[in-house]
């Protein structure tokens, strides 16, 4: 998650200081974003101190406690908030990850056999959408309804991991005879003088 962006889209609501932007990134993301107080403090002060600040800050006095900083969007803000909604996100499907590698090269011989990295997948993944699911049950439909459809994209992705994995399982008699292309040869020693004459012209 963007932080930066995240108290971006809240400061275009309104104004707010630094501890109405924690309350409100918990009520709009719920408690699976745990965001630190001090991160948000620590982003606040990077985008107020650049050349182009994003944001601005006014002092709000109080009652008996010190004044307050009440940050607002800059025009550079809204600008560059507007330019993060237009962009579009290219989202991951774990192409060339760390599980990949691991079946890549227990296939080639390690410390764990394949059959072994696909099942420590397998139960992580079964975990991982259990969680998701109950999440997803406890979830208040009239007042949450944006975070339901993310979990059901969570919890269709890992379906299709799991789908994965039963095929990889099936066809690992297959796999473990695949002989990976060799890398192209190189020539040994140093190039002929008319060789290096020709490539330097």
């Amino acid at each position: 998650m963007s932080v930066k962006y995240t108290i971006l889209a809240l400061l275009y609501d309104q104004p707010m200081h630094g501890y109405e932007v924690r309350r409100q990134l918990a009520a709009s993301l719920g408690p699976e974003w745990d965001v630190k107080p001090a991160q948000i403090a620590a982003t606040l002060v990077r985008m107020s101190d650049s050349d182009a600040p994003l944001v601005d800050f006014d002092f709000e006095p109080g009652d008996e406690a010190p004044e307050r900083k009440v940050y607002r969007l800059t025009e550079a803000g809204l600008a560059e908030l507007a330019a993060w909604y237009t962009q579009p996100e290219v989202r991951e499907y774990r192409l060339g990850d760390a599980f990949y590698l691991k079946l890549l090269f227990s296939l080639r011989g390690g410390p764990m056999q394949p059959e072994q990295v696909l099942m420590t997948q397998r139960r992580e993944l079964y975990q991982e959408l259990h969680q998701a699911t109950e999440l997803r049950r406890k979830t208040d439909p009239r007042h949450e309804l944006p975070l339901i459809l993310l979990l059901d994209s969570a919890i269709m992705h890992l379906e299709a991991d799991l789908r994965w994995i039963e095929m990889l399982d099936a066809r690992l008699p297959d796999l473990k005879q695949h002989k990976p292309k060799p890398p192209p040869a190189r020539p040994r020693g140093r190039p002929r003088r008319g060789a290096e004459d020709r490539v330097t012209r």
